[in-house]
């Protein structure tokens, strides 16, 4: 039986890449595809301490992806923590009191 055909893979950036560092996302399916917000979030304190602060979730981009991307991302990321978590011990995922865990869209 045949193998099939390897073809190799060149990557190229595009001229708009950018690399971007993020402290959180979420993402939603609608159906045909899945797309992921990446953000960072901060707290500004205003000059009056009576008045409370005020946080910023500014997201810096956009990703959609389609199924099997993001089946694929999935895979990837499991991977991945395996390895880290391997070296660095359990990461703990810090409990959001008034966020549901699970069915949140926020990652």
């Amino acid at each position: 039986m045949n193998q099939p055909t390897r073809i190799p893979i060149r990557i190229k950036y595009s001229p708009d890449f950018r690399r971007v560092y993020c402290s959180g996302a979420y993402g939603a399916f609608n159906g045909l595809d899945f797309r992921i917000s990446f953000f960072n979030d901060f707290v500004t304190q205003t000059e009056d301490p009576a008045t409370p602060p005020i946080a910023t979730r500014e997201v810096q981009i956009e990703v959609i992806l389609t199924p099997l991307a993001i089946k694929r991302l999935k895979d990837l990321l499991d991977k991945n923590v395996k390895e880290i978590e391997k070296l660095v011990g359990e990461i703990k995922v810090p409990e959001r009191p008034g966020v549901e865990p699970m069915g949140s869209p926020y990652l």
